[in-house]
């Protein structure tokens, strides 16, 4: 791996992109060429430090087709670049504004998506495993900017990253240091041509406007802005990845369930746990993000922290509280009640397939002791009215305990119960009411005494 500084005609703030990569100088690099004076710069360095370093540089140019002639002659400027520096060139002709009216996209969108298709299949064919772009220090402010303003987090702050993974490989940014005037004044002391799209100054695009009117103003106010914008990225980027590995630390404990006790959620720093709110929720929802109105909703959700409350959140998610714990699921996978049913209960064993529950109505004393899965029942036989039936709960059940008619779903919630559980338990009745739920109570009027006739009822979830 090449790690040493070069030693020869290079801008102090060029990195090179085997340092970035963490990869062996003979490693190739593609580069994405616009023939503007950022990429140009970019390719003449790098075949500069190809001099060196032996690195094998390829470049690749898209031609948008949307400045007509503009565009045809940004295409013939690098072909002619490249042959001059000795650079095999890959080239694209795509029509994006075609592209943006059948994907429904915007032009800037459906212009990157074009530019990175045509990427990732050069470098798939070509077997190169590097794409250096040339994104600067201003590009790196504009983002800063254009993130803030949409209201990003911390992450959104740290502004564009030297390296990121692609699915053919790594992109690298060897110049994200260097300011514009840094580059422009590479290319004027080396002679350097190239060309300029006109759309740069169209400031109906974010960018632009930002490039055009907030940038100049902010170097109004202090000539080094870009400069200390860069410091401040790395800075962010720097607390950024502490705090990462501190979320890290604090998912360990994350059930199988992707659920997290909300009194640890509550008592951590907020920078930490709504970082593990969003990782939470990412696993759950195929790497979807959540925004802060939606992170604010589930540490409310959270704070208020009632039994079986839930939220609705993006991407068919419910934010859920169980047991204590906050919950994601996936709508199609929330429990939901069965349909009504009721099955008359005979001695022996009784199928409740409705919620693939068995009952053994009996003088039985045993149990399979399955965490929350068995319970025994007992009942005063002379007390039990008439038949005994099984059936699903209903709006408004009622059982009457220590003298009080309490209603089965407090009593469910109160008992902390969850609710794919909830869901499965039979309320249990005879001729004259409920006399029973099981995991949570026998009436007052069947509770047998230990002098009493006594009928054993066992309900198992299967």
């Amino acid at each position: 791996m090449m790690t040493d500084t070069v030693k020869y005609s290079l801008p102090k703030c060029f990195t090179s992109p085997h340092t970035l990569s963490g990869t062996d100088a003979s490693t190739p690099v593609l580069a994405a060429f616009s023939g503007g004076s950022d990429s140009s710069a970019l390719l003449m360095m790098l075949c500069e430090y190809a001099k060196v370093s032996g690195t094998k540089i390829y470049a690749a140019h898209v031609n948008h087709m949307l400045r007509g002639e503009e565009a045809d002659r940004d295409e013939q400027f690098c072909r002619e670049t490249a042959k001059r520096l000795g650079v095999e060139l890959f080239v694209c002709k795509r029509d994006v504004r075609a592209y943006a009216e059948q994907s429904g996209k915007s032009i800037e969108t459906a212009a990157r998506d074009v530019r990175y298709e045509f990427f990732e299949k050069v470098m798939r064919e070509h077997s190169i495993p590097l794409l250096a772009t040339a994104h600067n220090a201003n590009d790196n402010l504009e983002t800063m900017i254009f993130n803030m303003v949409r209201g990003c987090g911390l992450d959104g702050m740290c502004g564009i990253p030297e390296t990121r993974s692609m699915p053919t490989g790594t992109v690298v940014r060897p110049i994200l240091r260097m300011s514009k005037r840094e580059i422009l004044d590479y290319c004027r002391e080396n002679s350097l041509d190239f060309v300029t799209d006109s759309t740069n100054t169209d400031t109906d695009y974010t960018r632009n406007k930002i490039r055009a009117e907030i940038i100049p103003a902010l170097c109004k106010i202090n000539d080094g802005a870009i400069e200390n914008a860069s410091r401040l990225a790395v800075t962010l980027k720097n607390d950024a990845l502490c705090i990462s590995s501190l979320t890290d630390w604090f998912l360990e404990e994350l059930n199988d369930d992707c659920s997290i006790e909300t009194e640890k959620l509550l008592g951590s720093p907020a920078a930490v746990s709504n970082r593990a709110i969003m990782a939470i929720y990412k696993s759950v929802s195929d790497g979807k993000t959540l925004e802060y109105t939606h992170i604010e909703a589930i540490r409310e959700l959270c704070r208020g922290g009632a039994a079986h409350s839930s939220i609705q959140l993006p991407s068919g998610i419910d934010a859920r509280i169980e047991q204590g714990r906050l919950c994601f699921i996936k709508r199609s996978d929330a429990p939901t009640p069965p349909e009504d049913f009721e099955v008359k209960l005979c001695e022996g064993k009784n199928e409740i397939s409705q919620i693939n529950a068995e009952i053994i109505i009996g003088n039985s004393q045993i149990t399979k002791n399955i965490y929350k899965k068995s319970t025994l029942l007992y009942f005063a036989s002379a007390k039990i009215c008439g038949d005994v039936v099984a059936r699903n709960r209903r709006a408004g059940d009622k059982i009457l305990l220590n003298g009080v008619n309490k209603s089965v779903k407090k009593l469910l919630c109160d008992k902390k119960i969850p609710l794919d559980v909830r869901y499965r338990l039979p309320v249990i009745c005879d001729n004259s009411g409920i006399i029973a739920i099981p995991f949570v109570a026998v009436s007052d009027r069947a509770r047998h005494k230990d002098n009493e006739g006594t009928t054993v009822l066992r309900f198992d979830l299967n």
